[in-house]
């Protein structure tokens, strides 16, 4: 069984492109599933920004700017990873795509160094991981601003963000790339790996596993990063997934369930590398999964305790730990993972040397900042049931609440922070979607 990504664009899916209607993209959470979307956009008949692109963060924007550079319409393509120099290629109309986050975007309409309201087309990339990261309030500002502008929403779950469907892509038709399992059947070995790191952890991994012949799978359009590995006999590099047999499949993207099916029919072994954010997706089309090691020159972190090892160890096989990744994906991206590791044992070792311990049994709290609160007629009690039902926290878990104006600040226990925040994070209170992050209070 071969298998090649060609998501197939019928009547009703071009007609929405061509009429400027909307339109949702369903598929894996990486950038190289968005790029069959962006080569169905036209090219612009004048000068300027035509196209408004929103990634959740800057690794996401690096992988989109990569696949719309690959697409000639778009150009040019330009990042705001600088937004000086965003505002000067604005102003010149030297940007015919824009590549943003909603808080860089949210920036330069406060500077007045963009305008929206002639834009054509908005391709909004995975609201849910927008919501996860507390900017669906930014998001709804932005598209407001955007007028008429055509709206692509891309998304790994559409059915997990339907309320910002029905307020932005309302009776869209939804092109789905690939079909989810009810029951995931396909194993996966894995490791959580920064960009930056890919191809040194890619050579790590054919150093310690020694296959004998190996496909390296990269659906992107950065296949050149592997450029020193194709004269090696007995290595090849493909964007499919063929029928000749190898010994070992190292998938440098999330796949999807289809082309991890495949890599499984010509392999004994695969293991794929994946970014913090991939891993729901991955449990969605994957089990059972098993998190492996890859012994690379970027993971030397190997003076710790072993008891703390063990603890790490037994952590990450536990899960749990998606909210955390994100958080550290910027960090991860820009730094070495070991030294990151460090900096996190070494700011533990200073907060346990630096004053008086709590005494045991004494709980830590973390702050929940929900985006609603006493303007929408919210009361501690309404979020206090919403914790215990929905989220399924004890009544010991749950602190105090604090009703604001616009929104709720609730105390739950440190070690059920991550389930209250996923529990309330798009549920629906008093008629609103409710979005809930971490607070810093």
């Amino acid at each position: 069984m071969s298998w090649t990504f060609a998501p197939k664009f019928d009547a009703a899916h071009r007609a929405a492109v061509e009429t400027g209607n909307p339109l949702i993209y369903e598929g894996p959470p990486a950038g190289w599933g968005v790029r069959p979307l962006f080569e169905q956009i036209p090219a612009c008949a004048s000068p300027g920004l035509a196209t408004l692109v929103l990634a959740p963060d800057l690794p996401t924007a690096d992988d989109l700017v990569v696949e719309a550079r690959a697409c000639r319409d778009l150009e040019p393509v330009h990042q705001a990873s600088g937004l000086a120099r965003t505002r000067q290629r604005l102003g010149a109309q030297r940007v015919g795509t824009l590549v943003a986050s909603p808080s860089e975007i949210m920036q330069l309409l406060e500077q007045g160094g963009l305008g929206l309201d002639r834009i054509q087309r908005v391709v909004v990339c995975w609201p849910e991981h927008h919501a996860r990261l507390g900017a669906t309030g930014h998001l709804d500002t932005i598209l407001g601003e955007c007028g008429q502008a055509q709206r692509f929403v891309v998304t790994a779950d559409a059915g997990g963000v339907s309320e910002f469907m029905t307020r932005h892509a309302r009776r869209a038709p939804t092109l789905a790339t690939t079909t989810l399992p009810v029951t995931p059947t396909t194993p996966a070995r894995y490791a959580v790996v920064g960009r930056p790191h890919l191809v040194a952890t890619v050579r790590a991994a054919l150093d310690t596993l020694c296959p004998t012949s190996v496909l390296i799978w990269d659906p992107t359009a950065a296949t050149a990063r592997w450029s020193d590995y194709r004269a090696e006999d007995g290595i090849s590099i493909g964007h499919d997934v063929g029928t000749q047999q190898v010994d070992l499949v190292i998938g440098t993207e999330v796949p999807t369930v289809e082309a991890l099916r495949a890599m499984h029919e010509i392999a004994g072994r695969v293991i794929l590398f994946v970014r913090p954010w991939q891993q729901a997706y991955l449990r969605r089309i994957a089990a059972p999964l098993t998190a492996i090691h890859v012994d690379a020159e970027v993971d030397r972190a190997r003076d710790a305790r072993a008891r703390l090892r063990a603890a790490v160890r037994e952590r990450i096989e536990g899960g749990g730990t998606e909210d955390s990744l994100l958080a550290l994906a910027p960090l991860l991206d820009e730094h070495d993972p070991a030294l990151v590791a460090a900096a996190l044992l070494a700011m533990r070792d200073t907060a346990d040397t630096s004053g008086p311990s709590l005494p045991e049994g004494v709980p830590l709290w973390v702050h929940v900042r929900l985006s609603i609160g006493r303007r929408e007629g919210l009361r501690p009690g309404d979020v206090v049931g919403a914790l215990l039902n929905a989220a399924g926290l004890a009544k010991d878990d749950v602190g105090r609440v604090d009703l604001r104006e616009n929104f709720t600040v609730v105390e739950v226990r440190a070690e059920a922070a991550d389930a209250a925040r996923r529990g309330l994070d798009g549920l629906s209170l008093k008629g609103r979607s409710v979005s809930a992050r971490f607070d810093r209070k």
